[in-house]
């Protein structure tokens, strides 16, 4: 049986070299990952990139209503307290003094 020449003689660790040092080549020159799809994924970030900005801004939005909303109902419900102690009779008002 013959021994295979090339890459099959290789130590293991140069043959990972070898594959390292081809994956690489084939990346710089646009082999493996053509720049169209490249440039494509990219855009498609970006896209996504602008939807969460979008997204928290909107957000940001309506935390700052519901604040204004809930300071208002603070005000109101003060208001309200002071208008029951206000209406409310005292309790030595409801004492009749019929207590044992």
């Amino acid at each position: 049986m013959e021994s295979l020449p090339g890459i099959w003689s290789l130590s293991p660790l140069g043959a990972l070299i070898g594959v390292v040092i081809l994956v690489y080549w084939l990346l710089a020159s646009g082999r493996l990952i053509p720049k169209s799809s490249h440039e494509r994924e990219l855009a498609v970030q970006k896209t996504r990139g602008d939807e969460w900005k979008e997204t928290a801004l909107e957000e940001r939005r309506t935390r700052r209503v519901i604040e204004q909303q809930n300071s208002s109902l603070i005000e109101q419900l003060g208001v309200v307290k002071q208008l029951i102690q206000a209406s409310a009779p005292s309790l030595g008002d409801t004492t009749q003094g019929g207590g044992s």
